[in-house]
């Protein structure tokens, strides 16, 4: 795909699919980014009707490797793909949201298909890749940051959040952020559930250990203070020294690192036909989630 109508350049309005120009494709191809995928997770299942709509359809426990794998697929296709496979990618999605509904663990019904659900799981994943964008490539400006903000609205109503639902602005999109995380998210049960999953990667042998220890750093020391209480986890002084290192390691390869390379293992997840699936990754995965919701009294 050629840079064009999506760039967002020179006055001209961006629109789906996005070009390589634009401000959402240099914040969401860096591979680095991905390192927010827990804590975006956790904030969503907060949020008690999407909590329940993930621990209840969702193939998080069953084949985690193979949803995070599809996600990414959709997403990426659906913002950076060519204009036949965005428009399939936002079919598809749709699809998968209409059989979405049941009751929360207190009782109320939800849809994947309600507007508030929507809007919300969108905002945590535009609010968490620029917030860890940041951390690693410095702060964008004002005007940056609006140029990201107007084309990461684009990516909304294409996941289903109507015209009109998005926050006017990128203030207004925080005091929105904000003021859920004050006043909506509840961790229950579903949430704890998926949270007992998502801090340590189901990898085999010695990967697990070796990759929990930054993934939870990142995770649990990005949330708002108020959501990592009510998940019951800890953090100190030392905690956020080890973090503060782990972004100045991800700051120090990013720059040693060419943007073609970086950006390379996105290209190839665009370009092929279908999600990645590596079936011996994807089940011992399944196990490994299994055994941990068993130990937490979860299963």
């Amino acid at each position: 795909m050629t840079d064009g109508p999506g760039d967002g350049e020179a006055g001209i309005e961006p629109t789906l699919p996005l070009s390589r120009s634009s401000w959402a494709w240099r914040v969401n191809a860096e591979p680095t980014v991905f390192a927010g995928g827990g804590r975006a997770l956790l904030l969503q299942v907060a949020h008690p009707g999407v909590g329940a709509g993930v621990e209840q359809f969702s193939s998080y426990a069953t084949d985690p490797w193979g949803r995070l794998f599809r996600t990414v697929d959709i997403m990426m296709k659906l913002s950076f793909g060519s204009p036949e496979v965005s428009a399939r990618q936002q079919r598809a999605l749709h699809a998968m949201h209409r059989r979405v509904r049941g009751t929360t663990d207190d009782g109320r019904p939800y849809s994947a298909l309600d507007a508030d659900l929507q809007l919300w799981v969108w905002a945590t994943l535009v609010e968490t890749a620029l917030l860890v964008f940041e951390r690693i490539r410095g702060r964008r400006s004002d005007a940056e940051r609006a140029q990201y903000y107007e084309e990461s609205k684009l990516v909304a109503h294409a996941c289903g959040v109507p015209g009109g639902a998005c926050p006017e602005d990128w203030d207004a999109f925080t005091a929105y952020v904000e003021r859920v995380v004050a006043e909506d998210l509840r961790v229950t049960r579903s949430a704890r559930a998926v949270a007992a999953t998502a801090l340590t990667p189901p990898l085999p042998g010695p990967l697990a250990p070796a990759t929990g220890v930054p993934n939870r750093l990142v995770t649990v020391g990005t949330l708002p203070d108020s959501v990592r209480r009510q998940y019951g986890f800890t953090w100190n002084d030392r905690d956020q020294r080890q973090l503060d290192l782990w972004f100045t390691a991800l700051r120090l390869g990013t720059r040693l690192t060419p943007t073609p390379l970086r950006h390379l293992p996105t290209e190839w997840t665009i370009s092929r036909r279908r999600p990645l699936r590596i079936g011996w990754l994807q089940r011992h995965g399944a196990e490994a989630t299994a055994a941990r919701l068993d130990a937490a009294g979860l299963s």
